[in-house]
C-alpha cells in the first residue's frame, strides 16, 4: 500500500463523478461551474491527494487564465494546501507564490498569506511565519467588520499566532491571541443572532457557533500543555454546552461530530492526568465513536486512549490501542501518523524492558522512514517535470518576460532537486548508520540474553548439587539413627523413607528440567552432539553442556559437586570419546558445534 492510498472504491467513484459534473454544467454560468469543481476537488482530497493533484491539473491544462479567471488562484492554492498536506513545502510553497500571482480577487491575498505562514510553520520557521500571520491579520482588520470572511480571517490569523507562542512555550503571550480571537467571533453580530436562535431547529448562523467551540477547544489545549488542568477542563464544558444547540444540525461549515469527538479525546487525557481512569475511560469510548469518519483524528486518539492503561500499568490494553490506530493508518495510508505511533510503541516496549521487541519496532521505523522520503522525491520530480512542462506549452512562453519566468521555475526546480538529493543521501547515511547502530544493540540484547539463560542454568545446577549434598546429608543420619534403635522391626519401618530420599538424590527429574531450560539457550545442540556421538552418556552429555555454556574446570566442578581433579578426568575421557587431535582445544570445538 502506497504512502497516500485510501479507499479504491469511493476514490474511483468520485474521480469518475468529477468529470462529468464539469463537462455536463453547460447550463450554468462559468462562476458556478468553476465554484462546483473547485468543491468536487477540495472532496477528492480527502480520499486521494495524488488524485486531487492530477484532476487540478487536468482542469489548468484545459482551460486558460482567461477562461477560468480567479478560480485559477484558487485551484492553485488548493493545490498547494494538498502539497502542504503532503508534508512537501517546498513544492506547496512554490503554489502558494503562484497563487498569489495570479489572485484578480484582492480579498483572497490575505488568506493566501495565511497559507504561506502555514508553510513557514510546518518547517518550524517562526519568525517567517509570524511576520505572514501579521500580514493577513493587518488586512483583515483593514476591511469592512460587515465583508463575510473578516471575522473568521482574523480568528484564523490570531489562532495561528497563538499556536506559534505556544509551541514556545509563551503561554501568556498564547493566551491573549486566543481570547482576542474568542471575543472576535463572542463580540460579532452574527454570534448574537446564533445566541438568539440557537434553540431553534437550524439555527441563525450556527457555523460562528461552532466556530466559537473551535476556540474554546484551543483554549483547552492550551491550559493542558501549561498543566492548569482544571481550566483546561472548564473550556471543554463550554464546547459541550455550545454543541448541545447544534448536535444533529449538520452545517456545511461545521462537523458536529469532529468539534465533539476532539473535545471528549481532550477530556480522556485530561482525566488520565489526573488520575480519573473511569471517566477518562468513558470520555475515551465517546471519543472513539464519534472520531470513526475522521481517521487522523482517530488515530491521534487512540495514542492517547493507550496512556489510561499505561498510566494503570496494563501494558496488554496500552499496546492494543496503538495496534487499533496502526491498523487505520494502514487502512487509509496515513504513513506519518503510522510513524508517530509506531514510536510510541517502541517507548512503551523499551520502558517496560521489551528490548527485543522495541528493537523490532526500531527497523519498522527506519524502513516506513526510507519509503516516506522516497515516495516525497518521487512526487516532488514529478511535479517539476510536470510544471516545467506546462510552462514551454504554453503559447506566451514565446515573450522574453515568460522565457525569464520559465528560466526562473527551471533554476528553482533545479535548486530543490538538488537539495532532495542531497538530503536524500544524507538520509540514506543516516539510515546505514541506524542499520549499524541496531544490528549492535541486537547483538549486545542476544548476548544478554544468552548471559541471563546461563546463569540460569549455573543457578539450576548449583541448586541441584545442594540439594543433593542436603539430601545425602539427610540419609547419612538417618543411617546413624536406624543404627541406634534397637527393635528390628522399627528399623525396618524407617528403611522405605530412606530409600525414598535416596532415590532422589540421584532424580532424573532434574536432569531433565535442566536440559529443557538447556534447550532454549542453545537450541537442538544435544540432538546434533548426540547424532554426532552416540555412545556419549549422560555424565559426557552434562559435562558438553556445561563447557558450551563457557564455563572453566573450577566453575563445573562447583556446580557438579565434583573436584577440579575429577573434572579433569572426566575432561580427558570425553576428548577420547570424541576423538579431538592433540591441538584441538575442547572447550573451542564444543563452543564452536553448530546447531542442525
Amino acid at each position: 500500500m502506497t504512502i497516500f492510498s485510501k479507499s479504491r472504491h469511493r476514490s474511483m467513484i468520485v474521480c469518475f463523478i468529477l468529470p462529468i459534473t464539469f463537462i455536463f454544467g453547460n447550463g450554468e454560468s462559468s462562476d458556478i461551474k468553476f465554484e462546483k469543481v473547485i468543491d468536487s476537488l477540495k472532496t477528492l482530497r480527502n480520499r486521494s491527494p495524488e488524485r486531487a493533484i492530477r484532476y487540478a491539473r487536468e482542469i489548468l491544462d484545459d482551460h486558460g487564465s482567461n477562461d477560468l479567471g480567479h478560480n485559477e488562484s484558487r485551484i492553485l492554492n488548493t493545490v498547494g494546501e494538498i502539497y502542504l498536506e503532503l508534508n512537501l513545502p517546498t513544492l506547496a510553497l512554490s503554489y502558494f507564490i503562484d497563487a498569489n500571482e495570479k489572485s484578480a480577487v484582492k480579498g483572497k491575498k490575505p488568506w493566501i498569506s495565511i497559507n504561506l505562514g502555514n508553510v513557514y510553520f510546518q518547517e518550524e520557521d517562526w519568525l517567517s511565519a509570524k511576520e505572514k500571520y501579521f500580514d493577513a491579520l493587518d488586512a483583515f482588520r483593514r476591511r469592512n467588520v460587515s465583508h463575510p470572511n473578516t471575522l473568521s480571517g482574523k480568528t484564523v490569523a490570531l489562532s495561528n499566532l497563538g499556536r506559534i507562542e505556544m509551541n514556545l512555550n509563551n503561554y501568556d503571550q498564547a493566551l491573549s491571541y486566543f481570547k482576542e480571537a474568542l471575543d472576535f467571533k463572542r463580540n460579532s453580530a452574527r454570534y448574537q443572532a446564533f445566541q438568539k436562535t440557537k434553540l431553534d431547529a437550524k439555527p441563525a448562523y450556527a457555523g460562528v457557533g461552532a466556530g466559537v467551540a473551535h476556540q474554546h477547544h484551543l483554549l483547552s489545549l492550551l491550559y493542558t500543555r501549561w498543566g492548569l488542568y482544571e481550566l483546561a477542563l472548564e473550556q471543554c464544558s463550554a464546547v459541550d454546552s455550545l454543541m448541545s444547540y447544534l448536535n444533529g444540525k449538520e452545517d456545511v461549515n461545521y462537523d458536529t461530530s469532529l468539534i465533539l469527538g476532539k473535545n471528549y479525546s481532550r477530556k480522556c487525557e485530561l482525566f488520565t492526568i489526573l488520575g480519573e481512569y473511569q471517566k477518562a475511560l468513558t470520555n475515551s469510548r465517546s471519543a472513539i465513536a464519534l472520531l470513526r469518519n475522521s481517521p487522523i483524528e482517530l488515530v491521534k486518539h487512540y495514542k492517547i486512549d493507550s496512556k489510561i492503561y499505561i498510566a494503570q500499568n496494563d501494558l496488554y490494553k496500552a499496546l492494543e490501542s496503538i495496534d487499533t490506530g496502526l491498523s487505520i493508518c494502514d487502512l487509509n495510508g496515513m504513513s506519518i501518523q503510522e510513524l508517530d505511533l509506531l514510536d510510541k510503541k517502541m517507548k512503551i516496549l523499551k520502558s517496560n524492558k521489551l528490548e527485543r521487541s522495541a528493537l523490532d519496532i526500531s527497523q519498522k521505523i527506519i524502513t516506513k522512514k526510507e519509503q516516506i522520503e522516497n515516495k516525497r522525491i518521487e512526487i516532488l520530480l514529478e511535479s517539476l517535470s510536470y510544471r516545467s512542462e506546462l510552462l514551454k506549452n504554453r503559447k506566451e512562453i514565446s515573450t522574453s518576460e515568460n522565457r525569464q519566468k520559465m528560466t526562473l521555475v527551471i533554476s528553482f526546480a533545479i535548486i530543490v532537486m538538488l537539495g532532495f538529493i542531497v538530503k536524500y543521501y544524507r538520509n540514506k547515511r543516516e539510515y546505514l548508520e541506524q542499520q549499524v547502530k541496531l544490528n549492535e544493540q541486537e547483538k549486545q540484547i542476544v548476548a544478554s540474553e544468552l548471559k541471563k539463560k546461563e546463569n540460569d542454568l549455573i543457578k539450576m545446577s548449583t541448586f541441584i548439587v545442594s540439594k543433593n549434598d542436603l539430601l545425602s546429608s539427610i540419609v547419612k543420619d538417618l543411617e546413624y539413627h536406624i543404627s541406634l534403635i534397637e527393635n528390628k522391626s522399627d528399623r525396618k519401618s524407617l528403611e522405605p523413607l530412606k530409600k525414598r530420599i535416596s532415590d532422589k538424590i540421584d532424580d532424573s527429574a532434574d536432569w531433565d528440567q535442566f536440559l529443557t531450560q538447556f534447550s532454549t539457550a542453545y537450541p537442538d545442540f544435544i540432538d546434533c552432539l548426540t547424532e554426532k556421538y552416540p555412545k556419549l552418556r549422560s555424565g559426557d552429555i552434562k559435562l558438553c553442556c556445561y563447557l558450551k555454556m563457557n564455563m572453566n574446570t573450577k566453575e563445573i566442578a562447583k556446580v557438579s559437586g565434583l573436584s577440579v581433579r575429577a573434572v579433569e578426568n572426566k575432561r580427558y575421557r570425553l576428548r577420547k570419546k570424541l576423538e579431538l587431535e592433540t591441538d584441538v582445544s575442547l572447550d573451542s570445538y564444543i563452543h564452536s558445534m553448530r546447531n542442525k
